[in-house]
C-alpha cells in the first residue's frame, strides 16, 4: 500500500495504486502487474516491442544502454536474414510478411525420400509452387518408425478424395481404410442432419399462446353432446368387425419368409471385385493413361519405376461378373498370373481411359504411319529431307568441300598487306 501523499508519477499508470516494476519497452508505460500491463496493451492497442525506428536523442545513443540497442537491432537483423537463406534454400521455407515460416512441401534429393525414391526408381514430377496439388501433398518421412507415408489420391466413382497411406499397405487395405472412413464421414453427417431435422420438427410442435387458445376452443366446439355420444356408441355396436384372417393363411406367408434364404456372398450378380489402376502422367493421349495394378501389391511396389504427378493417383472401378470359383482359382495361381489378370482388364474401363499397354499400341501405330509417309516419298528427296533437313547432314558436307588452298591464298594476302 501507498501513502495518500505519494504523487501519481510515482505510481503504476494504469491502476494508479502501487509502485511500477515493469515499463513498456514501446511507450514506456510503467506498470506494477502483469494484468496492468495487459490491459494497458489492450487500451494502446500496443504489442510491447521496441520500436527500432523512433526518435533517440544523441545523449542517448552515447550511452551504454544505447549501444547495446543498436547491436540488438544490427544482429536481430543479420539472424533473420540467414534463418531466411537457410529455410528457403535448405528446407523449401518461405516467409510470410510477419515472418512467420511457411512450409513448402517439397521433395529433397539428398533426404531419406530423396532416397527412398532413387533405390524404387519412383519420378516424381514437382508441381509449381502455390498450385492446389503442391499445397495438398502431405508426403513425409516418420524419423521415429523409419517409414514413408504417402499422400495419394483416390478416384472412386467420379469422387476425388486425397488420403494417407503407409508405404507397406496393400492396395486392398488402403481402400478399405477409405472406405470405412467414409461411411463414419456419411454417418456422422446423416446424424447431424437427423439431429437439425428434429429440432426443428420440435419447434414446428411447440404451440405459441395463440395457437393454444385456438387449439382448445377447437376442441370444446367439436366435443360432441351426450345423445350424440350414445347415438355414435350404439352405431358402432350394430356394424360387424371386418374378418380377421385366420391363423392358418397367415403362417405360411411368415414361415415362407423365414425361410428364404439370405442373398449368398459367392452369387455372380452380388460378389463385388475392385480393380485398381495408377494414373500415368505427361502423355500424349487425349484419353486417361492408366496402369493396371494387383489389389495384394503395397504400395511401393506399385510405384516402383513409375511416374507420379506430386503424388498418386489410383483410379477404383468396380465388377460385378466374377465367379466364386476364379477368385479360388486366381489366389492360387502365381503372381505372374495375377497380372497377367490385371492386365486384360480392359474392357471395365469406361470410355476416355485406355491401357498402358493400349498406349503404347497407339504410339507405334503412330510411328509406322509416319514410316509409311516416309517410304512414299521418292528416295533422292527423301534423303535431302533426312540428311539436310533434319539432321543437318548437308552443313557437315559443305564444311568438309572447303578447299584449303584458298585458305591459304587469303591467309598469304593479308600477311602481306601487315608487312607493306
Amino acid at each position: 500500500m501507498t501513502d495518500s501523499t505519494t504523487p501519481l508519477t510515482a505510481l503504476c499508470n494504469i491502476c494508479h495504486s502501487a509502485a511500477p516494476k515493469y515499463t513498456c519497452p514501446r511507450d514506456k508505460v510503467r506498470t506494477c502487474s502483469l494484468a496492468c500491463s495487459q490491459s494497458h496493451k489492450r487500451r494502446a492497442a500496443c504489442n510491447g516491442l521496441r520500436d527500432p525506428s523512433a526518435y533517440v536523442s544523441k545523449s542517448t545513443l552515447a550511452t551504454a544502454g544505447g549501444i547495446d540497442r543498436d547491436y540488438n537491432f544490427l544482429s536481430g537483423l543479420e539472424r533473420n536474414i540467414d534463418r531466411a537463406d537457410k529455410e528457403t534454400t535448405e528446407r523449401g521455407v518461405s516467409l510470410s510478411g510477419q515472418g512467420k515460416p511457411v512450409f513448402q512441401k517439397r521433395w529433397h534429393d539428398n533426404g531419406a525420400l530423396g532416397k527412398y525414391l532413387r533405390e524404387n526408381g519412383i519420378v516424381v514430377h514437382k508441381a509449381p509452387i502455390g498450385m492446389a496439388r503442391q499445397k495438398a501433398n502431405q508426403t513425409r518421412f516418420i524419423q521415429k518408425s523409419k517409414r514413408i507415408v504417402w499422400s495419394v489420391e483416390w478416384v472412386v466413382e467420379g469422387e476425388k478424395r486425397i488420403a494417407e497411406v503407409d508405404e507397406s499397405r496393400t492396395l486392398e487395405e488402403a481402400y478399405k481404410e477409405l472406405m470405412l472412413e467414409k461411411e463414419r464421414e456419411n454417418k456422422k453427417r446423416k446424424r447431424a442432419q437427423d439431429d437439425a431435422d428434429a429440432k426443428a420438427q420440435k419447434q414446428r410442435k411447440q404451440p405459441g399462446p395463440l395457437q393454444a387458445v385456438e387449439k382448445q376452443e377447437q376442441s370444446e366446439t367439436s366435443a360432441p353432446t351426450g345423445a350424440e355420444a350414445v347415438s355414435k356408441v350404439e352405431g358402432l355396436s350394430t356394424e360387424e368387425p371386418p374378418a380377421a384372417p385366420s391363423t392358418d393363411e397367415a403362417k405360411p406367408e411368415e414361415s415362407s419368409k423365414s425361410l428364404q434364404p439370405p442373398p449368398s456372398s459367392d452369387d455372380t450378380s452380388t460378389s463385388e471385385t475392385i480393380h485398381f489402376f495408377l494414373h500415368k502422367p505427361h502423355t500424349s493421349s487425349t484419353n486417361t493413361v492408366l496402369i493396371p495394378i494387383p489389389p495384394v501389391t503395397t504400395l511401393t511396389n506399385a510405384l516402383r519405376h513409375k511416374d507420379v504427378l506430386e503424388f498418386p493417383t489410383i483410379y477404383a472401378f468396380s465388377t460385378y461378373a466374377q465367379p466364386a470359383t476364379q477368385i479360388s482359382s486366381i489366389e492360387a495361381a502365381p503372381v505372374e498370373n495375377t497380372l497377367k489378370e490385371a492386365e486384360h482388364t480392359t474392357d471395365i474401363l469406361p470410355k476416355g481411359f485406355i491401357t498402358l499397354d493400349q498406349y503404347k499400341q497407339e504410339r507405334s501405330a503412330e510411328d509406322k504411319e509416319l514410316m509409311g509417309m516416309m517410304e512414299s516419298i521418292p528416295e533422292g528427296q527423301r534423303k535431302v529431307a533426312l540428311d539436310g533437313g533434319i539432321f543437318g547432314g548437308a552443313e557437315e558436307k559443305k564444311e568438309e568441300e572447303v578447299d584449303e588452298k584458298q585458305i591459304l591464298e587469303v591467309l598469304q594476302r593479308d600477311a602481306d598487306a601487315l608487312k607493306q
